[in-house]
């Protein structure tokens, strides 16, 4: 059984995806561009958002000052709509309280900015309380760096040997092997199984139940 289950939060945790679509679409409204269907933000996300800015533009070139602008209308739309349609996915709020109940501890890890992190957590996560919860950091290199993941560990006083990270996409299969540690991929989040397989994800978790299965050493 594993001593520590660090968790991506988008795609992970919780269903982010709607409230992300609609911050950006609301922002590439503002310069008079085109919107883009919710189902292709799944694979615009999971890089952090100035990747995510840069993906729905990409066919505008290297246009930074229309970068920036977006950006900044982003920033002012996201923060007041962080918790409009996210939500925990099934089992998730289950699954932390059965880790707590057999002494494992918890954590989060995400690219996105730290500043959204702990308001979505105490919102969708009431009852829990994570012993790390981290968004990205300006003193850390976003995932795929292990940076932050190690010094969890490091905070947490674990070794690789005893932490499972659970993700959703290859961006969460490179961080956990960067750290010599096992990756769980989830089938419910933004990728799917195909990817979570061709990136070298060591189990693969149809849903809850399995997902504590491994955390337990049963699967």
């Amino acid at each position: 059984m594993y001593k520590l289950v660090v968790f991506d939060l988008d795609g992970t945790l919780c269903d982010t995806l709607s409230d992300l679509a609609d911050a950006v679409n609301y922002s590439l409204e503002k310069e008079g561009m085109p919107i883009h269907p919710l189902s292709s933000y799944n694979k615009f996300v999971g890089n952090g958002i100035n990747n995510l800015i840069k993906q729905v533009l990409l066919e505008k070139g290297n246009d930074d000052e229309l970068r920036k602008k977006v950006k900044s209308n982003f920033d002012s739309y996201y923060p007041l709509h962080l918790c409009d349609s996210t939500k925990a996915y099934d089992g998730i709020v289950k699954l932390l309280r059965d880790l707590k109940e057999l002494g494992i501890m918890t954590a989060v890890h995400s690219n996105k900015p730290h500043a959204y992190v702990p308001e979505i957590i105490s919102t969708l996560f009431k009852e829990h309380t994570f012993n790390i919860a981290w968004g990205k950091k300006d003193e850390f290199e976003r995932k795929p760096s292990a940076q932050a993941l190690l010094e969890m560990m490091r905070i947490l006083d674990v070794k690789s040997e005893d932490v499972l990270y659970v993700g959703d996409s290859d961006v969460d299969v490179f961080t956990a092997h960067n750290a010599c540690v096992k990756v769980c991929g989830v089938e419910w989040g933004f990728r799917g199984r195909e990817e979570l397989l061709s990136a070298g994800a060591d189990f693969i978790a149809r849903n809850t139940k399995e997902l504590l299965d491994i955390i337990k050493g049963i699967l």
